[in-house]
């Protein structure tokens, strides 16, 4: 991590491009959002959200109350890049695992994916992408990312197979 620290703080390009699909790219899910709306799509962007909130609002929170660990950042005694805006702020709290960026896109990614595979395909590679941002910018450990991965793609599978029936029939 103190490499990685080190080379953020040294080198502007570096810096950008990790803290854009770190922090930034929380746009992309802002942009689906968007697009399921423009045409009409309802349904699935309401099962996205639902997945979203099991997985973010009601299971993390959970694991956070049995499991406190620290941020690598924490540990290291470093700050890393961060934008209080975007959901991407330095905290004093121990809960880095799970990670909620990881856990927030692996839900709306799985369902996207269940009804729009090229959509949720690009969402899956941006969740990847922004999983190991989290973990050079000292945000999280990879066992955080994976966790919270397991637990978004878990929720955003409960979802699609307990909710879809209920709105999707006729």
């Amino acid at each position: 991590y103190l490499n990685w620290q080190k080379k953020i703080t040294e080198t502007k390009l570096f810096r950008e491009f990790w803290v854009f699909w770190g922090i930034y790219l929380v746009l992309f899910i802002y942009l689906a959002g968007i697009y399921l709306l423009a045409v009409g799509r309802y349904q699935e962007l309401f099962t996205a959200f639902v997945a979203f909130v099991l997985a973010r609002i009601i299971i993390n929170p959970l694991v956070y109350l049995f499991y406190k660990r620290q941020r690598p950042y924490q540990k290291l005694n470093y700050i890393p890049p961060h934008n209080r805006w975007l959901f991407s702020d330095v905290t004093v709290r121990h809960n880095s695992f799970p990670s909620d960026h990881a856990s927030s896109f692996a839900p709306i990614a799985t369902v996207l994916f269940w009804f729009f595979p090229i959509l949720g395909l690009m969402l899956f590679i941006v969740m990847l992408l922004n999983g190991c941002a989290r973990i050079v910018m000292g945000y999280h450990h990879v066992t955080d990312i994976l966790a919270g991965w397991f637990i978004g793609i878990i929720s955003g599978l409960a979802v699609i197979y307990w909710l879809t029936p209920v709105l999707f029939t006729h």
